[in-house]
């Protein structure tokens, strides 16, 4: 298992509450999350900042991933969320350094 999907698994472990370890150790202590499009978060959040917000999201959105490209230098994947209103589609692309995750570029629209 390559370091992108370590990433991805543990991403998804830690917002069920299954693994709350893994996901943080995976994370550089600078790590930081930049959203490309609008949304309710913050247009940079900080490690601490990303882990609180996936802790809380809890089991309310259906999300299917879909990964495109995975090496222990960068993940790109797509996450379809589905939630009671409708829809909607993220892309995520993760780089790695020294077997962490130092940056993660997130762009959301409407799916296909």
């Amino acid at each position: 298992m390559n370091l992108g999907e370590k990433y991805k698994k543990a991403w998804f472990d830690y917002m069920n509450n299954l693994d709350r370890e893994t996901l943080p150790s995976l994370m550089d202590d600078k790590f930081e999350m930049r959203s490309l499009t609008k949304g309710p978060q913050k247009t940079v959040e900080s490690k601490k900042e990303i882990l609180e917000r996936i802790s809380s999201i809890g089991t309310s959105i259906k999300l299917t991933p879909e990964v495109h490209l995975s090496s222990d230098d960068l993940l790109v994947i797509s996450v379809l969320q589905e939630w009671d209103t409708g829809k909607g589609i993220v892309m995520w692309f993760v780089k790695f350094r020294d077997g962490k995750a130092i940056q993660q570029i997130t762009a959301k629209g409407d799916p296909a």
